[in-house]
């Protein structure tokens, strides 16, 4: 993974044919043969005041850009197209459902973008403009943004697979106990992953229509692929769902066999000692007439009694396969 520095809260870029210019926010420059791209951290207060600054942008575009809690959808305004999505940043210490919101903005020559977290894709991908792989139109750069942001998560969905094949595992061999806890977490991030990658396919989709519509079949084949692998990530969650599902019914059964076990183990215990304690129980009333009670040998015969009483019972067990 390339690792780039901290970007500005505000990148700026001149996107041409062959080239990717970065200018700075106040820089005059011609545009002609390519397009604006402004790269934003949404959550500087600089930003809103940039984007309230502007007088072609609609009220209910700046809240839809900068609104705290977002999942993904695809929007038409009057001046341009609103395209939200979700991307993973695959590092260490990081959550593999940790989804960061991406948020865009289509004009007919200036594309927006904001964020609030940096997304290792999206730099990725400016350093492969950078060295020369540039998009030829707005249409190209957003679809090359989805690609991006969807390889991290395919990534993702790798490490959840081996997760619960190693869960799988061990669940069969009964060797961990701490299955149960390691089950719910990848439960968990199975499920905020589809949350967030569900309406992305449905967004992913409108983009595609909106490709078709403006005939750029080349672009849309490209965007499509990217769909395509958004539709398989939600399918595989889905299957991962009920392979957890099937795995957590097996840890249960497992559960509940060892609970009749030990159950059975009492039970077994109750049954054997309960002759014995009657026995017991009744010469040992402070009552007179007891048996045996003044003989030297009684208590002897008494064990004695207790051990033939026991070995019987023992016989009728095994008899009645009460052991198996």
């Amino acid at each position: 993974m390339a690792q780039t520095s901290v970007p500005d809260p505000v990148r700026r870029f001149a996107v041409r044919a062959n080239a990717l210019e970065e200018l700075n926010l106040r820089d005059a420059a011609d545009f002609s043969g390519g397009f604006e791209w402004l790269h934003f951290d949404w959550s500087r207060p600089e930003v809103r005041e940039f984007l309230e600054s502007d007088p072609q942008f609609d009220p209910h575009v700046i809240k839809a850009l900068l609104a705290p809690e977002t999942r993904p959808r695809f929007n038409v305004f009057g001046g341009g197209i609103f395209l939200n999505l979700r991307g993973i940043n695959p590092k260490p210490g990081m959550q593999q459902d940790e989804m960061i919101s991406f948020r865009i903005w289509i004009e007919k020559n200036r594309l927006i973008t904001l964020r609030r977290v940096r997304i290792e894709a999206i730099n990725d991908m400016i350093l492969e403009m950078q060295a020369g792989h540039v998009p030829g139109s707005i249409e190209e750069l957003v679809s090359r943004m989805a690609s991006f942001l969807t390889r991290d998560i395919g990534q993702s969905l790798i490490n959840l697979n081996e997760e619960l094949d190693q869960i799988e595992e061990l669940a069969l061999e009964g060797t961990d106990d701490n299955l149960r806890s390691r089950l719910a977490e990848a439960r968990r991030q199975s499920i905020v992953l589809r949350r967030y990658l569900a309406p992305q396919r449905d967004a992913l989709q409108r983009w595609l229509e909106t490709l078709q519509e403006r005939n750029l079949p080349i672009v849309r084949e490209f965007a499509r692929e990217t769909h395509d692998a958004v539709l398989r990530y939600v399918e595989d969650l889905d299957a991962f769902r009920d392979k957890a599902g099937i795995i957590q019914d097996e840890l249960l059964t497992r559960l509940s066999d060892k609970l009749n076990r030990n159950m059975f183990v009492l039970a077994m215990l109750s049954v054997f000692f309960l002759p014995l304690s009657f026995v017991t129980g009744l010469l040992g009333v402070n009552v007179a007439g007891i048996p045996l009670a003044d003989a030297p040998w009684g208590f002897g015969a008494l064990c004695l009694a207790l051990v033939v009483m026991a070995a019987l019972q023992l016989i009728t067990f095994k008899y009645l396969k009460w052991f198996k």
